[in-house]
């Protein structure tokens, strides 16, 4: 599935799936953005066929909340983030209402992967999208990534807790079950 959406809250509550994907930027136009939003339709498809939903902003406009924003995702500056694709487990509701209240489940984390660290050209970006979505479909973790940086709520400016991730040089990767631990599911 893949949305358009101008509010985090236009999302239905009933629509669940297993994963949720944000499409970030901050309105620039910029090759490495421009690329991810042409490939929108593809994604989305991707999406529907492996219970995940992928969405971005409307045309001129992005997630605003106290997490996600052009100036700064999850308190941090966005100039080392964006544009970028979020991965989480949380339904888009509940993330907007836990940030507000400045609280926060066991499953309000976030992965993250800033697309100017990891890719060069526009043809990485396609291929960094076909690589997450054969992981998702997969079931497996993020082999071909690293942490860079791990975020935790309350420190340095973090809302929630958060892995940016990189790329990874050293053959080893993210795991399933890493990336579940760090979800803090079973």
């Amino acid at each position: 599935m893949g949305l358009m959406i101008h509010s985090l809250g236009e999302l239905p509550i009933e629509a669940k799936r297993e994963y949720y994907l944000y499409l970030l930027d901050y309105g620039w136009e910029e090759p490495l953005s421009e690329v991810l939003f042409k490939n929108f339709p593809k994604m989305a498809d991707l999406a529907s066929k492996h219970d995940a939903v992928v969405m971005r902003g409307t045309v001129g406009h992005h997630f605003t909340d106290e997490v996600l924003s052009w100036h700064q995702v999850n308190g941090q500056p966005s100039e080392g983030i964006l544009p970028a694709i979020l991965i989480t487990t949380i339904h888009p509701r509940y993330f907007q209402m836990q940030a507000k209240e400045h609280r926060q489940s066991s499953a309000t984390q976030m992965l993250l992967i800033p697309l100017r660290k990891a890719c060069k050209t526009t043809s990485d970006v396609v291929s960094l999208i076909e690589k997450v979505f054969k992981d998702i479909k997969d079931k497996k973790g993020l082999p071909d990534f690293e942490v860079a940086k791990e975020l935790k709520k309350g420190k340095r400016g973090a809302l929630v807790d958060a892995l940016i991730l990189q790329p990874n040089f050293a053959g080893i990767g993210l795991d399933l079950k890493a990336i579940a631990k760090f979800f803090k599911l079973k």
